[in-house]
């Protein structure tokens, strides 16, 4: 029977319970909703759906899921069951139990990844069938074994070749191996030797003392790199590991710099084990290293109070000066090492600052300038723990990985801060699952004696991915790639201090950021509204400071210093730069006594005083142009008449007024209005033949510098959602099906037809796939309908040899020619019995061996 029919009935016969507990861990398949048990089962089969569904299994989940594929024949009815299944699978604390087996079976055949068999009086465990396409998701290479030498043979004609030399080989040096003149027959030769127990024994007692470490190597991937794969050396020459098992055909060429090790060669080097040893326990280490608690919280809390500083500070340089972006997007070297120096950090530091201010909405694309642009938030004007809040939502759900930042591309450029490289959707999965590892790791090996003692244990980002890859193995090389740059991320933000999780972290895990930010709340000093000012016209700040405070003596001040402590100094141009911003220097003394801690020093004084004394004796401003006329009525009467308000006039003097519209346009405004202006040369002369004229005007009215960050038309954007007080929402599983949406797939299901029936929409194109997948392994013909492009149908008899890209290559027996007819045109596919003439029937064997 089909595997999806069977599978179908299997559904079937589940209770309503089980098929909850199947469509909730696999929701996929009832989005959308499925009509019946075929077009279930159908689903359940698609490459897409196993694919996701062995992402979530555990690496003892799926080692067992490997050795039932290889243990297991589809097309002749071979199942396996726990006995079968328990000396390939060996726990490395000794034998696995029956009950053991057959409970992980259970479990694979509730997700619907294995079909049961019918019951054998001959078998006292259930047996078990791989469902359809399973062999294909899991690889050319399930448990890191190679492929049969039968499938190396028919690779290509070279591999074949050197098959055949091996058993030649190995029969002239006295091997219990007879030469064979095809490769399909070398292949079986070398595959009956190996069978032999007595084989692999005899053959590691002669092997070069390396040769066991080299065959560790290929546990991994049967799949090396070596140099000069092609060469051919004598069994009796063999110095090398290497050599030694290329001259023994245990080490297959697959061009001249890779090799491949045989399926049954990597079964031989693990003693006949899928997995040896079989790890039904994850990983933990021997000895962690313990942290105190207060440590951990001092170091979190610490890189908490920076990270917000930074974050600050990095608005404030977005405000003055926008970020530009580079034309193939992201922002460039240069930018970040100007943002850098003006933070006192690092390039790197500065992209990651630039990263998590774009999540949270605190910065945007000027689509216009092609700038990052400060948008308009209330974020410094925020409580810390609700200003942490919103950085720590925004990083949870950010479908990026800043840690990538600076990797090489194979351009040979670099990843850029908010480049598209960086985009990773699966950031946001990977570090929901490292919290949860974190705590899961913290809970099994703090001893109680630790917890009595206040301490915690420190997990390293190579602790964190070995417990990762365990729970899901097919994950490993993205935990691998994500977690070290997450981890360190999830340090900068308090929730691991000192390589231990911290309260903060755990609460972010198991409830929510706003969760998190109550215990934030809780633990974080009150901030200072005082300060120590010096007598070397300097403030030391000796903790964090309010909001409003520190705001203010950002402005009064430059800072030097870095963390916590910070220290900032007073100057002639910082204080300047507050009396731009429209103090006084009444209101800078006011400040400074109100809020210094010591009496404000004799030199701060001084020069707070003489600096304002001198402020504003001379005064700057901008301006596009310039009227001048010594008939003052006529430039009252300019600046009366409302229609000329666009062009911002403004008296200087009794005889000038400046304008904020450029010359041109000031002109043209003018005359269209009906006055009469002339424009006048740089040098004061008139321009043009206008005699007489009521009023003069020149270009760019050269009054002085512009300030700096007076630029008109800077945009500001609206404020993100979630920058107020309000909840931070996490995006959660989309997929996920709620109690309603499983009654209804239940109640649609139940109410279909039988599970056997004809094949629908859903099922019915992977049936015919299944067949020709079944005529490819089994070499048999099938009958297949056609359609052709005019809309005719006709009924052929042909011989498939491969599948794949929407295509079926087929050989054609009447005509002895192979052909390529498309998947969309097949109608209908069943096997039949061969009926080719003996001539044809050579050369059918023939296509289908190449």
């Amino acid at each position: 029977m089909s595997s999806i029919r069977a599978l179908a009935l299997d559904l079937a016969a589940r209770s309503d319970r089980q098929l909850r507990t199947l469509l909730a861990t696999r929701p996929d398949l009832c989005h959308p909703a499925v009509p019946d048990f075929p077009a279930l089962a159908a689903r359940a089969c698609t490459r897409i759906s196993l694919q996701r569904a062995l992402e979530n299994l555990t690496r003892p989940q799926l080692d067992m899921l490997a050795a039932v594929v290889l243990s297991t024949n589809v097309d002749s009815g071979t199942a396996a069951d726990a006995a079968t299944l328990q000396p390939l699978l060996r726990p490395a604390s000794g034998r696995a139990t029956l009950k053991e087996l057959d409970g992980y079976l259970a479990g694979l055949h509730a997700l619907a990844l294995l079909v049961r068999t019918p019951p054998a009086p001959s078998r006292r465990h259930r047996a078990y069938l791989p469902v359809t396409n399973l062999d294909e998701v899991l690889g050319p290479y399930p448990a890191g074994l190679g492929r049969p030498y039968q499938v190396l043979a028919s690779s290509n004609p070279q591999t074949a070749d050197r098959l055949t030399a091996a058993t030649a080989a190995l029969h002239r040096a006295g091997y219990p191996v007879e030469p064979m003149a095809t490769g399909t027959d070398a292949a079986a030769e070398l595959e009956r030797w190996l069978a032999d127990p007595r084989t692999w024994p005899a053959l590691l007692s002669e092997a070069p003392e390396a040769t066991g470490a080299l065959l560790r190597q290929f546990r991994r991937s049967p799949v090396g790199a070596v140099p000069h794969a092609g060469r051919m050396p004598e069994p009796g020459s063999g110095a090398t590991p290497v050599d030694w098992l290329l001259a023994r055909g245990l080490l297959v060429p697959l061009d001249a710099a890779h090799v491949e090790l045989p399926r049954s060669v990597g079964l031989a080097a693990r003693q006949g084990a899928v997995a040896e040893p079989w790890l039904t326990a994850p990983p933990q280490p021997d000895a962690p290293r313990e942290i105190r608690d207060s440590i951990r919280d001092n170091a979190a809390y610490s890189a908490v109070a920076d990270t917000l500083r930074m974050v600050t500070g990095l608005l404030d340089q977005v405000r003055s000066s926008p970020v530009a972006t580079l034309r193939a997007g992201g922002v460039g070297v240069r930018e970040a090492r100007r943002l850098a120096e003006a933070l006192r950090t690092d390039p790197a530091d500065a992209g990651w600052l630039l990263e998590l201010a774009a999540a949270a909405g605190l910065i945007r694309l000027d689509v216009d300038t092609s700038r990052w642009v400060a948008a308009e938030t209330d974020f410094g004007a925020l409580p810390r723990h609700l200003q942490w809040q919103l950085l720590a939502a925004a990083w949870l759900a950010l479908h990026r990985a800043p840690a990538l930042l600076g990797e090489e591309l194979p351009s040979g450029s670099s990843i850029n801060p908010l480049a598209a490289e960086a985009s990773r959707p699966d950031a946001p999965a990977v570090r929901r699952r490292l919290l949860e590892c974190l705590g899961q790791l913290q809970q099994s090996w703090r001893q109680p004696a630790a917890a009595r003692s206040g301490t915690s244990p420190a997990i390293s980002a190579a602790d964190a991915v070995a417990y990762l890859a365990w729970h899901q193995p097919r994950l490993q090389r993205r935990f691998e790639r994500l977690v070290p740059g997450i981890l360190a991320e999830a340090a900068r933000l308090g929730l691991v201090g000192s390589g231990a999780l911290t309260e903060l972290g755990a609460a972010l895990a198991g409830g929510g950021v706003e969760e998190a930010a109550a215990v934030l709340e809780r633990d974080l000093p009150a901030p200072l509204a005082h300060f120590l000012l010096q007598a070397d016209l300097t403030a030391v700040a000796p903790g964090y400071l309010e909001p409003e405070v520190a705001r203010e003596l950002a402005l009064l001040s430059d800072a030097e210093g870095q963390g916590p402590a910070a220290i900032y100094r007073f100057s002639a141009g910082s204080l300047r730069r507050a009396l731009d911003a429209g103090r006084d220097g009444t209101g800078i003394l006011d400040f400074l006594t109100r809020h210094a801690a010591t009496e404000v020093p004799q030199p701060l004084r001084y020069l707070v005083e003489d600096t304002a004394a001198r402020h504003g004796t001379l005064r700057a401003g901008p301006a596009g142009s310039y009227l001048r006329s010594d008939d003052e009525s006529a430039l009252e009467q300019l600046l009366a008449d409302p229609r000329t308000a666009p062009l911002g006039l403004r008296r200087l003097a009794p005889t000038v007024l400046v304008a904020r519209a450029g010359g041109r346009e000031l002109l043209q405004t003018l005359r269209g209005l009906g006055y009469s202006p002339a424009p006048e040369a740089h040098d004061g002369a008139e321009a043009g033949s206008a005699a007489h004229p009521d009023m003069v005007f020149s270009g760019p009215a050269r009054t002085g510098a512009a300030l700096p960050g007076t630029a008109a038309g800077r945009e500001a954007g609206s404020a993100p959602a979630g920058t107020g007080a309000a909840s931070f929402p996490v995006r959660t599983n989309p997929w996920a099906p709620t109690g309603e949406q499983l009654d209804q797939q239940l109640a649609l299901l139940r109410g279909s037809a039988a599970a056997g029936s004809a094949a629908g929409v859903e099922d019915g194109p992977l049936l015919g796939l299944e067949t020709l997948r079944t005529a490819i392994r089994q070499k048999r013909p099938v009958r297949i309908g056609i359609v052709e492009p005019g809309g005719d149908e006709h009924r052929e008899v042909l011989l498939p040899l491969s599948v794949g890209g929407g295509r079926v290559r087929v050989y054609d027996p009447d005509r002895q020619t192979e052909r390529v007819v498309p998947i969309h045109r097949v109608m209908d596919i069943e096997l039949a019995e061969p009926a080719a003439p003996a001539g044809a029937q050579t050369t059918k064997e023939r296509a289908a061996d190449g």
